[in-house]
């Protein structure tokens, strides 16, 4: 890689990096001048290197999936107890390492239809998940088990840490909770 190529492969690198970093910081729809004020570079460095904002929001977006997403690669054993709690625990991650790029995301999903599907994309992989880690949800009646999926979900992650004001640990909690009881009450019954 020659010497201009390498600088703008950084300079790409750097803009993507300062937009994730303000919307992390609750910045959730920063301007080209933030981001490149951020990055230290040029304002048109931002238009160079990324269509427009959207572009650059959704490049924002598959840069935090691989980041992030690969926790859902590894697999989840053991009894029920220990793959609720071992689920838990992944998701909880994956919520609060996205939050700012979901947050951010969520507010442009009515104007972008890429957004949108990427939106829905990420829904049905998470449910997918669920489903693949915890057969148990097909024996749950559908309005219970849509329910299941429902608890599991960022957004309930999202009123539970941010409406809520529930930790980490307390909100991983009462997710674990709901879900043992929703199971294991199917179980015995």
């Amino acid at each position: 890689m020659d010497g201009r190529t390498a600088r703008a492969a950084k300079n790409r690198q750097a803009v993507l990096d300062a937009a994730l970093a303000l919307i992390d910081e609750g910045n959730l729809q920063p301007t080209a001048q933030a981001v490149a004020e951020r990055a230290g570079v040029a304002t048109r460095s931002v238009y160079h290197h990324f269509r427009d904002l959207e572009t650059l929001y959704l490049d924002a977006a598959q840069t935090q999936i691989a980041r992030h997403w690969v926790v859902l690669l590894e697999p989840v054993t053991g009894e029920l107890g220990e793959r609720i709690d071992a689920l838990v625990t992944v998701r909880s991650q994956l919520f609060d390492n996205v939050t700012g790029t979901r947050r951010a995301a969520l507010l442009r999903e009515h104007e972008s239809a890429v957004l949108s599907e990427r939106l829905n994309e990420s829904r049905a992989a998470l449910r997918a998940h669920l489903r693949t880690h915890l057969p148990e949800l097909d024996a749950l009646e559908p309005a219970a088990r849509e329910a299941a999926y429902a608890m599991c979900s960022w957004e309930t992650w999202e009123v539970l840490r941010r409406h809520q004001s529930l930790s980490p640990a307390e909100a991983r909690a009462a997710v674990t909770a709901v879900l043992t009881r929703m199971l294991t009450d199917r179980a015995r019954g």
